[in-house]
């Protein structure tokens, strides 16, 4: 269970020239003014959400709470200048435009033994995966959310959703999966969702561009030693049954080589 660069078009345009015409010059007037209001636009949004964003926190915390966001705010401030964090260090290169500086610890690879959710998710890893053999109905596997991002470093990565975009998707079918994680204590899930990668197939290098989110990844069906991720400078392999923690805001890349 899975818990994972915007494509860059070109347009080519090829223009015969007739002898004698005059030399024909692109002209990127338009297209720079078009890029600078989207970049004022962008710098009013992130100014106008700062302020709304402390009234809401003071509002529910009382007078003084909305100090305790700085870094939130500070984030907003970056994401309307159009600024992205990155760092390389010996751990790896780190990508985000999501950056809440201060996070401890910052490393690829968590201690899962920090997060005792991860021991409880664990000992269910085979109701769980009994559950997901049961309903491998092709129709319910999509290219998730970011789908042309997807499509970019890995068109061959499918996801089936439990808990997208702040809904339980269906109880019903995913009954254990569901309750399973709405047990899980000290953890608060943003998204759930099963993930499959096929045989002799790769996930290219990328980040998930936000540094205040973690990812666990629960595995349920693999050809040990054959599957592994690598999060910065560090590689892995996958052990059924087993769970790790990773920083994607590390850039990261996965692959499938079983038979």
């Amino acid at each position: 269970m899975m818990g994972e660069f915007r494509e860059r078009l070109v347009c080519t345009l090829r223009l015969l020239r007739e002898p004698e015409a005059p030399l024909l010059v692109e002209d990127a007037t338009e297209a720079t003014k078009e890029q600078a209001a989207w970049e004022q636009r962008r710098a009013r949004v992130t100014a106008a959400l700062i302020p709304g964003l402390r009234k809401i926190v003071e509002s529910e915390f009382g007078p003084g709470a909305a100090g305790r966001i700085d870094r939130v705010t500070d984030m907003y401030e970056r994401v309307g200048r159009n600024e992205v964090f990155e760092e390389d260090g010996p751990s790896g290169r780190r990508y985000a435009p999501g950056h809440i500086a201060g996070l401890h610890p910052s490393r690829p690879f968590h201690d899962t033994e920090e997060y005792p959710w991860c021991a409880e998710l664990r000992s269910q890893w085979k109701a769980i995966r009994k559950e997901l053999m049961g309903c491998l109905d092709d129709n319910l596997w999509t290219a998730g959310a970011y789908q042309s991002s997807n499509e970019a470093y890995g068109k061959d990565w499918k996801i089936m959703g439990v808990l997208t975009e702040d809904k339980w998707q269906d109880e019903k079918r995913f009954r254990v999966t569901t309750a399973a994680v709405k047990q899980l204590r000290g953890v608060a899930p943003t998204e759930v969702f099963f993930a499959r990668m096929p045989p002799h197939t790769k996930i290219a290098p990328h980040s998930d561009n936000l540094s205040y989110v973690l990812t666990s990844h629960l595995a349920l069906d693999l050809e040990e030693g054959k599957c592994s991720i690598r999060v910065g400078s560090e590689e892995r392999q996958w052990k059924q049954g087993e769970m790790i923690v990773i920083d994607t805001s590390y850039i990261h890349s996965t692959k499938n080589e079983s038979s």
